[in-house]
């Protein structure tokens, strides 16, 4: 049986674990923080990565702690609505048994990790360097690894990333993220809908994650990460004070020492994915700003097109360059299209704005139906 090491125990790592475990490989993630935490307290996963989900026999436990999404609307600051996802009738058409769930990390991180035997999860085992051809993995503690292929799955700062594609750097999108949960009851407006109001230079969105909780996520232009507002409920109260409700309430709701504070970036779409026997996944092939929701998707899809690989080709260096053949086009043409979508929503002068806003309106629906089609249907 051929060794495989993961490098990194997040979203990506644990499904692709999963995914081998499931055809009788035995994988090992290799994890830097001595407990598995996750990072940041919602997420929406689209309806292609409940798909992967799906093929990874996951989803029925992630429906179950989650919270059915029937679509996403964006609006304008006042309310008014400019464009309307519906993910119910593409759904439907491709017959696909799932629609957006939203749930709690720590959840989706439990499911993952409850489907994967113990020994499969090595924690504090941080990966400092790596040789691709051998391929060998060094770690922190000073221990060396040398398994017949690795998977770089170490998210936007991969290590593994420096020795495929040293010049490709994660790059800061313009634009500084504020992520809450609020502890609210979620009324009728709320529940199985999710939002993203876009103001001048401002955004914010949220979706519900149970009965009593609702995530929210705002963005604000910045030149520079430092250059940001603080993320406090106060100084956020002052950016969003002219959006319509339930903006400034979920704001109120949200206690100061909870809210997280990040730049948004992503990477530039790489030349190769793959070195010798090592290849890289999720954030670190793709990583992609939060825009279309579809970065845990896109590792999802990523983790189950690999593992099917490796299962056709076994170990070797053809699994890796058919996974990169079937993946990269796709992952990074969402990427593109994801750092699009924000810079539009990014606008901070008000007639810019305001076109912006006209043309979003008009969009005819056939074609957003089908642009959603397109994004959610897997390449599985």
């Amino acid at each position: 049986m051929p060794d495989i090491a993961i490098i990194g125990g997040g979203i990506g790592g644990l499904c692709t674990a999963i995914g081998l475990q499931t055809r009788g490989f035995d994988p090992v993630v290799y994890e830097a923080t001595d407990e598995l935490r996750p990072v940041g307290f919602g997420i929406g996963i689209a309806p292609n990565g409940m798909q992967a989900l799906d093929h990874l026999d996951v989803a029925d436990p992630v429906v179950e702690r989650g919270v059915a999404v029937d679509r996403i609307e964006l609006r304008t600051k006042e309310g008014q609505l400019l464009m309307p996802m519906d993910f119910r009738t593409p759904v439907n058409q491709l017959d696909l048994n799932h629609i957006m769930v939203a749930v709690h990390r720590a959840d989706l991180q439990s499911v993952l990790r409850n489907h994967l035997s113990t020994d499969r999860l090595q924690l504090g085992m941080e990966c400092v360097g790596i040789d691709a051809k051998q391929p060998a993995i060094q770690f922190a503690d000073g221990t060396e690894k040398t398994p017949d292929l690795v998977v770089g799955a170490d998210g936007v700062n991969s290590t593994v990333r420096r020795n495929i594609s040293p010049n490709n750097r994660p790059r800061y999108a313009g634009e500084v993220a504020y992520r809450g949960l609020a502890d609210t009851t979620t009324s009728n407006d709320i529940e199985q809908v999710g939002a993203e109001f876009w103001g001048h230079g401002v955004r914010l969105g949220y979706f519900p994650v149970d009965g009593e909780q609702v995530y929210w996520f705002a963005t604000v232009v910045a030149e520079s990460p430092d250059a940001a507002p603080e993320a406090t409920s106060a100084e956020l109260a002052k950016q969003y004070r002219d959006f319509t409700d339930p903006v400034p309430d979920l704001i109120a709701a949200t206690d100061d020492e909870t809210i997280i504070q990040t730049p948004l970036t992503d990477v530039p779409p790489l030349n190769h994915w793959t070195n010798g026997r090592a290849t890289l996944l999720g954030d670190a092939a793709h990583a992609m700003t939060p825009n279309l929701a579809q970065g845990s998707a896109q590792a999802m899809e990523d983790s189950v097109v690999l593992a099917e690989s490796i299962a056709t080709h076994g170990a070797t260096h053809r699994a890796f360059s058919a996974y990169e053949t079937r993946r990269k086009d796709r992952a990074e043409a969402i990427l593109r299209q994801s750092r699009i979508q924000g810079r539009l929503a990014q606008v901070e002068y008000p007639m810019l704005a305001k076109i912006r806003n006209a043309a979003f309106r008009h969009v005819p629906s056939l074609l957003l139906q089908k642009q959603t089609e397109s994004m959610v249907t897997a390449d599985f």
